[in-house]
């Protein structure tokens, strides 16, 4: 995978990360189950992270 579709790759689950977190921070007070807004919340750490790896850390050599 080049450098540039890994930093794209990285922000797009940035961004889907941060839904996933503000929503899982959001839903107990709309009446949703405990479960949906546990998972909401370990799915979107666990896309923070893939994404940080991604855009942070994954470096390839373009020659």
């Amino acid at each position: 995978m080049s450098k540039n579709a890994c930093r794209i790759t990285g922000i797009v689950t940035i961004i889907i990360s941060v839904f996933l977190l503000i929503g899982g921070l959001y839903l107990p007070q709309a009446g949703i189950s405990p479960a949906v807004t546990v998972t909401s919340l370990v799915l979107g750490f666990v896309l923070l992270i893939t994404g940080i790896v991604f855009y942070k850390i994954l470096k390839t050599d373009e020659r």
